[in-house]
């Protein structure tokens, strides 16, 4: 499958547990969005990177690497949901914002070689050890060296086709805002194919680990800028 590393837009990592409960505020346009990252309170990663997820509390822990996947990954989600009035208004509010706000849930199937990687990449201080109200502990790396980037894309460019694992709602709304976002290239005769707005940003859990609905990354902890704002 194709699931490539991305530059994030995230919050500082001093300033986490203040810019967490204040993402509706931070996430609501584009110009609180530019005035967080104007203050320091977000920032922009210069490169692109891969992260690594850690999910810990009931019922155990799971861990994911998260990436940018092909917008068409979202087509197994549920259809109905796409049609919905609530999704629709979802999908123009991400399409203003260009941002995606969180990751979508996908399960693949993960290699043990991939099990290693990920263990390596949990050895090394992480960005973020957060605790949500529920007494679930969000645990964020990042993954920038080279050789570690190319070993990860290696095991994911063999992983089977992800398997769609979390709100069908929001990944409707994801979809539907891709979509009004290449509508609008394709008017103005610029459309290319690569655009950001035709990848999502993901969280891909072993299949093994996963039963039922996938755990969910806060939103605005790792974010994807879709369009140029």
């Amino acid at each position: 499958m194709k699931a490539l590393p991305f530059p994030c837009i995230r919050p500082a990592q001093d300033r986490v547990l203040e810019a967490l409960p204040a993402m509706g505020s931070i996430l609501s346009g584009n110009d609180a969005l530019r005035g967080a990252i104007a203050d320091g309170l977000m920032l922009k990663d210069p490169g692109a990177a891969y992260y690594v997820y850690e999910c810990s509390g009931e019922p155990g822990c799971v861990t994911g690497v998260v990436a940018i996947c092909p917008v068409n990954v979202l087509t197994a989600s549920d259809e109905s949901a796409a049609e919905s009035v609530d999704a629709l208004a979802a999908a123009r509010a991400i399409a203003e914002l260009k941002v995606q706000p969180r990751p979508v849930s996908l399960a693949y199937e993960a290699s043990p070689v991939m099990d290693i990687i990920l263990g390596a990449a949990k050895e090394g201080a992480s960005l973020y050890a957060v605790t949500d109200p529920a007494g679930i502990t969000h645990r964020v790396w990042e993954v920038k060296r080279e050789d570690a980037v190319a070993a990860i894309r290696a095991m994911l460019d063999q992983a089977p086709s992800p398997v769609f694992a979390g709100d069908s709602a929001y990944a409707a709304a994801l979809a539907g805002a891709s979509q009004l976002l290449a509508d609008d290239v394709r008017a103005a005769g610029t459309y290319t194919g690569k655009e950001p707005f035709n990848f999502a940003v993901a969280v891909l859990f072993p299949a093994a680990q996963v039963s039922g609905a996938a755990p969910q990354v806060p939103t605005g902890l790792l974010t994807h800028q879709v369009a140029r704002f």
